[in-house]
């Protein structure tokens, strides 16, 4: 796992480094040898080449200039270009060691004109407004160009925290950040600025934030393993509540996604003729069938039969293609409110409980809500586009006050519970309907397979794992998204190649 740094960590961790004997000025030059390595990279070498660092005046600036001098030391023709006359200390001494050109702003176009490469290290993650004056008219120039442009920590123009762009920004084609991720990385608009994100280890001792971003080595040991003697009901059992007459389809998504995850006995109630729709589909499931009403919904008459059973199941699923009528949301809320166990609520699961999350917040039971924005935004009742805007924040606040692992889907999907995760797999490629019902199922499926003994991390490998397979999907047929059916059937060597 890779740790996620908000920019105020940057700064304690700084601060830590130095109670460990290690300063900022090494901390600085080991900044600039990171970028140094990446430029290379970019260039294909580096004699003869020419780069710009275009600078600011706090220490980003001073990591840039490092690079350059070591750049320089390697044959590069190194220019800085000077957006300041005022600078940090630890900047101000780095300028004095820099051999190669220093110019001012006036002959930034000169400059970038005739480069290979251009070193952004104008802000960092020192962004507190829109950019403007001399700042600006660089990251302009630094857009305009036609080299590619290598960013220091945090694109220009980028919220560090947020991902946002409160004005003009660098687009880079590569992003050097150190220590761990900046959430602003991850999230759009910011992500689309970042290009290819390496992580550099520059040396802070201590850089535990609460907040991770999965590799694929940490699921290789959190993905379930069956032992010799296992059998399914050992492997977990999901419920999963889901579909109507209306909408059949999400419970055939639900159900197959945890067939496909590892459940060891997957059972649908629904109204009867869903059940026999889902089971053309997925035969390897049992029914609860509902008996018909008008509607052809689930409805309080519903819970006579379901509620006593609530118990033989390891987790129940809930939410997927229920409709929303005020029958149903009765029901819904009745369910929720009587199950003990872990309990995955999705899509009209999390519509039923808009303006009545106090029976979320009274159970201690393990709860999972997977919400996108608009879902988020009836249950916490805040604007959607407030949420997004900071949607690590958003995510934190909804677990904390809704007391329940909150999925805050979208580009960078948020996990968070008792820890906090984003998972940097998927993106466009699931922006199709039926792939939230997928995600549920997996959900519903790998906590099963866990027992009593689950944590947000393992809701995490589940989202991660549905990106995986999702880019699996788009790597086979292009940039179009992937179709939810695509998407199940690439679960299974998705979970091979990571579980090895």
């Amino acid at each position: 796992m890779v740790p996620v740094l908000l920019a105020d960590d940057v700064k304690r961790h700084d601060a830590s480094a130095s109670e460990h004997g290690i300063s900022v000025e090494q901390l600085m030059e080991n900044a600039g040898w990171a970028v140094a390595r990446a430029a290379r990279r970019l260039l294909g070498g580096t004699y003869g080449r020419r780069v710009v660092i275009v600078c600011g005046k706090g220490n980003n600036a001073g990591d840039g200039l490092v690079a350059g001098r070591i750049l320089a030391s390697e044959g590069a023709h190194a220019t800085a270009v000077l957006t300041s006359d005022r600078h940090t200390e630890l900047t101000e001494l780095n300028l004095a060691r820099f051999p190669g050109r220093v110019v001012g702003l006036d002959a930034i176009a000169r400059e970038i004109a005739r480069a290979d490469l251009i070193i952004d290290a104008l802000l960092g993650v020192g962004l507190s407004r829109a950019p403007e004056g001399a700042v600006a008219e660089a990251i302009d120039a630094c857009a305009s160009a036609g080299a590619p442009v290598l960013a220091v920590d945090v694109p220009s123009g980028v919220d560090a925290d947020t991902g946002s762009v409160p004005g003009i920004a660098v687009t880079a084609r590569a992003t050097v950040t150190f220590t761990g991720f900046k959430p602003g990385l991850l999230f759009a608009p910011g992500v689309e600025h970042a290009g290819r994100i390496e992580v550099a280890d520059i040396g802070i001792p201590d850089s535990a934030t609460g907040i991770n971003v999965l590799e694929s080595r940490d699921l290789a040991a959190w993905i379930p393993r069956r032992a010799r003697a296992s059998h399914k009901r050992k492997a977990g059992t999901v419920l999963v509540v889901a579909g109507s007459r209306a909408m059949p389809g999400a419970a055939a998504l639900v159900t197959a996604a945890c067939v496909e995850v590892g459940a060891g006995l997957t059972t649908l109630c629904a109204p009867e003729d869903v059940c026999r729709v889902v089971l053309g589909r997925v035969p390897e499931i049992t029914t609860i069938p509902l008996s018909e009403n008008s509607e052809g919904i689930l409805d309080s008459k519903s819970l006579d039969l379901i509620g006593p059973r609530l118990s033989e199941f390891t987790t129940m699923v809930i939410g997927p293609g229920l409709g929303t009528h005020p029958a149903t949301i009765e029901a819904v809320r009745a369910l929720v409110e009587i199950r003990n166990g872990p309990v995955v609520i999705d899509a009209d699961g999390l519509n039923a409980f808009a303006g009545a999350t106090e029976v979320l917040r009274a159970q201690s039971r393990f709860t999972v809500l997977t919400p996108h924005a608009g879902e988020l935004s009836r249950l916490v009742d805040k604007p959607a586009a407030d949420l997004d805007a900071d949607r690590l924040s958003a995510a934190r606040a909804a677990a904390r006050d809704l007391g329940a692992v909150v999925v805050f889907k979208g580009p960078g999907t948020v996990i968070a519970g008792d820890e906090t995760w984003i998972s940097p797999t998927g993106g466009p490629a699931l922006a199709q309907g039926g792939t939230g019902d997928v995600l549920a199922g997996m959900v519903g499926g790998l906590l099963a397979q866990k027992g009593s003994d689950v944590h947000a991390r393992d809701v995490a490998a589940a989202v991660w794992l549905h990106g995986a397979a999702a880019d699996r999907v788009s790597a086979r047929v292009g940039p179009h998204p992937a179709n939810a059916t695509a998407l199940i059937a690439a679960l299974a060597p998705t979970i091979h190649e990571v579980a090895g």
